[in-house]
């Protein structure tokens, strides 16, 4: 079945006003369709007001309907006036074709293909300069819809506003784009540095310096950059006996290589993965003992957050789930010799080694690009990556008061210490020691049988327009 024809069967069973209405809900979970989807359907079936949709939506963990998103405008305004199903798709095909007559929306900056650092740096200094007014903008949408009184009032704010609507949650892609510029830029300085480092050298010993020995900080801190590409002219001009390239040429150089979203995945996947993918095993088997040793429920637990198995698997399900957790304790045994002869893993062996299938490794093009929103947990847990790579000025330092801005203006809820997910980031940012904070939640999750929820903050990452469409049409 289509999807849209699976939400228009769940509007109509909710209309039906049923006394099981919540097991409707619960059948629409099993059916796929989206906790979101869900509630706008009934609240379309049942006529419920904006607030009721919007309360909803807060308690179920979803996202609330955001002013600057086309559809998600025209769905507050029929909330707003409690349009019956039958007026929406109306209202809603009239909404599409005004919009598909338009030419979308906003800044054409980092729209696909090639981004460059400077179109990082542009994306985020025209967003700065109209911060503000941007996050104004997003309130004064949902402000002035709520109270337009008629559908001609309705078409003119649409019309004179259609080129001000955006795909993607703007202000939650600011933010990730001013952090990652800070980090790459950190980056870039350390390299600068270095440079003028080398330069000194040259001139200091000329040709006494060894070829091992030339432009050695330049060229480690160019590995620190692995996210720009290409960087092979630069890592030449450092092995050269002179410099061929001035200083400012390195900069042009730079700001013109292109951001590859894999590399930068990696760096952020790496603070969080390096630790709870390779230590994972070994903390458990640290815990536990051997693998036999483990009590039964511990070792179905741990199988299914793995992903081996369901939660009350059967026999021949289980069968092959214990037999890869004894592959996994054979593997974690030979690296536990392999660390006991060696000492330690260098840098390069922990990489080789952490998050193999790399599943998220196209979402921060998405995420440059607002092809897919940046859901709350992955903001969160990528300004604290940030915050512990990149020593930030006052006014862009990540605490709890600052985070809880960020949040507020992005639209999200603010730092709660019930949740969590919540409570271990307010523990992180007022620790003096926050990685120890990181390792020791993490073996906390372990002990208790779960998979750290850092490893979901992906889940929620998609492109709510997308979703929308797919239900809608």
């Amino acid at each position: 079945m289509k999807k849209n024809d699976m939400f228009e069967n769940l509007v109509m069973n909710f209309s039906m006003d049923m006394e099981d209405a919540p097991e409707i809900s619960k059948s629409g979970d099993k059916k796929g369709i989206p906790d979101r989807m869900v509630i706008l359907a009934r609240g379309l079936a049942e006529g419920w007001s904006l607030e009721k949709v919007e309360q909803e939506l807060k308690d179920r963990g979803c996202a609330v309907l955001y002013g600057r998103s086309f559809y998600e405008a025209c769905l507050m305004y029929a909330f707003s006036h409690r349009m019956s199903y039958g007026d929406w798709k109306d209202f809603f095909a009239a909404c599409r074709k005004l919009r598909e007559a338009s030419d979308g929306s906003g800044s054409r900056l980092m729209k696909g293909g090639k981004i460059t650092l400077k179109e990082l740096k542009e994306y985020v200094e025209e967003e700065s300069s109209e911060g503000m007014q941007t996050m104004l903008l997003t309130r004064e949408f949902a402000d002035r819809i709520v109270h337009l009184t008629s559908m001609q009032d309705f078409w003119e704010f649409i019309n004179e506003n259609i080129e001000k609507f955006s795909s993607a949650r703007e202000r939650a892609r600011y933010y990730f784009c001013k952090y990652l510029y800070f980090y790459i830029q950190d980056r870039c300085d350390k390299y600068y540095e270095s440079c003028k480092k080398e330069e000194s050298l040259r001139k200091q010993y000329g040709n006494m310096l060894d070829k091992d020995e030339r432009g050695r900080s330049e060229k480690f801190a160019l590995e620190e950059l692995s996210f720009l590409k290409p960087l092979t002219k630069l890592k030449r001009d450092a092995d050269k006996l002179k410099n061929q390239m001035t200083l400012e040429e390195k900069r042009e150089y730079l700001q013109n290589a292109a951001l590859t979203p894999g590399g930068i995945f990696d760096e952020f996947n790496y603070f969080y993965f390096g630790y709870v993918s390779v230590e994972w095993m070994e903390i458990l088997f640290e815990l536990y003992g051997k693998f036999e040793e483990w009590p039964e429920n511990t070792k179905i637990r741990v199988a299914h957050s793995l992903g081996l198995c369901s939660q009350t698997p059967g026999t021949e399900e289980w069968k092959h789930a214990e037999a890869e957790l004894h592959r996994m304790e054979k593997e974690e045994k030979k690296r536990e010799e392999e660390r006991d002869s060696e000492g330690s893993r260098n840098a390069a062996e922990k990489r080789k080694a952490y998050q193999r299938g790399r599943v998220g490794e196209d979402y921060f093009r998405e995420f440059m690009t607002g092809a897919r929103d940046i859901n709350r947990e992955t903001l969160i847990s990528f300004l604290l990556f940030v915050r512990q790579r990149v020593s930030l000025d006052k006014e862009n330092n990540i605490t709890i008061n600052r985070l809880s801005r960020i949040l507020e203006n992005c639209e999200f809820e603010r730092l709660r210490p019930d949740q969590e997910f919540d409570s271990f980031v307010l523990h992180f940012l007022r620790s003096s020691d926050p990685m120890e904070v990181l390792e020791e939640e993490v073996e906390k999750q372990v002990v208790q049988g779960k998979n750290f929820y850092l490893y979901r903050v992906y889940k929620e990452a998609y492109c709510h327009e997308k979703e929308l469409l797919e239900y809608l049409l």
